[in-house]
């Protein structure tokens, strides 16, 4: 699904971050968020590829400016909303969007630093959890610290989490993957581990009927646990991108590899970009250690030994 980084400033400064890179270079530029009227030319170009279904995200994108006239915009457009926020948001606001009553929003809620935060900070999330008035799924970032550590915790805590504010049954996972500067992503060789992590808290989720949906990931077959060999149930291959667009109407495929951006005025419609990052993906091979070169799986095409972020990790070794 497209996505719209409305912002480029965050409160939380996670150390896995793949966006925070691309929001270092914006502010070093001194950009802080898209212009109205560049958003104007998004839904337009939403428009004309026949999409009607909204990802908007940052940085915060509720610190955007203009952050309700956004979404008034796309209501009276009749596009579906979703907006990914980490939920530190200030109580007028959270009222100020639950008394407009947008009728397709829902809201992805990052958890993974909520039980960090200090006092005044998650009172904020709290507040928006019981205020917000919309639909919320929650999402938890794994990253290093949860394989070095594993246990029940993280899934236990968000399971308590949802029943307390009376949220969807759903826990979304997402991988932190490497990108330029960004550290705690799990290494490669730890994706072993990964798995055997996802195994336990899926069947916890799924014990308690709540469901779960993996975000972003490409888990190679040979990090796959010996009981686990043969065809993995998770994707292999990176060849599939969300298409990100940011402030300034830049387009890339994915942020591990958004050094390599276009301008989005040099296509048409979705479907002219897709085919180009297709193209950009076949011109290349994915190989992150020697042993990948001759593997079975790479010359069969089924898997391109991780992400691209990890080709970042090669570049700085």
């Amino acid at each position: 699904m497209p996505t719209v980084m409305l912002t480029t400033t965050c409160p939380n400064g996670c150390p896995w971050c793949f966006a925070r890179p691309k929001m270092d270079a914006y502010a070093a530029r001194g950009v802080t968020e898209m212009a109205w009227e560049d958003f104007l030319k998004v839904v337009e170009f939403y428009e004309r590829s026949g999409m009607r279904h909204m990802a908007l995200l940052g940085g915060e994108p509720t610190r955007h400016s203009r952050f309700l006239d956004i979404l008034a915009l796309l209501e009276a457009k009749q596009f579906a909303i979703q907006v990914a926020t980490n939920g530190i948001v200030p109580a007028p606001l959270v009222d100020s969007v639950r008394e407009r009553r947008f009728s397709r929003m829902f809201f992805f809620l990052n958890s993974t630093s909520y039980f960090d935060y200090p006092p005044e900070r998650r009172s904020l999330v709290d507040y928006f959890l019981a205020h917000a008035g919309y639909p919320i799924k929650l999402s938890y970032t794994i990253s290093e610290r949860d394989v070095l550590r594993p246990g029940m915790n993280p899934v236990l805590d968000r399971m308590a989490l949802i029943l307390r504010h009376s949220l969807a049954p759903h826990l979304q996972l997402q991988v932190a993957v490497p990108c330029a500067r960004n550290e705690s992503f799990i290494p490669l060789d730890r994706y072993g581990a990964l798995v055997e992590l996802l195994d336990r808290w899926s069947a916890v989720l799924r014990k308690n009927r709540f469901s779960c949906t993996l975000d972003c990931h490409s888990i190679p077959p040979c990090t796959l646990p010996e009981r686990e060999k043969g065809p993995s149930p998770q994707k292999a291959a990176c060849d599939t991108f969300m298409i990100d667009i940011g402030p300034g109407l830049e387009v890339w495929p994915c942020f591990p590899i958004s050094g390599e951006s276009f301008r989005l005025e040099e296509f048409n419609t979705f479907v002219d970009i897709r085919r180009r990052f297709q193209e950009l993906s076949s011109s290349r091979q994915l190989v992150y250690e020697e042993r990948c070169k001759d593997c079975e799986h790479r010359l069969k095409r089924t898997c391109d030994c991780g992400c691209w972020g990890f080709q970042h990790v090669r570049r700085r070794a």
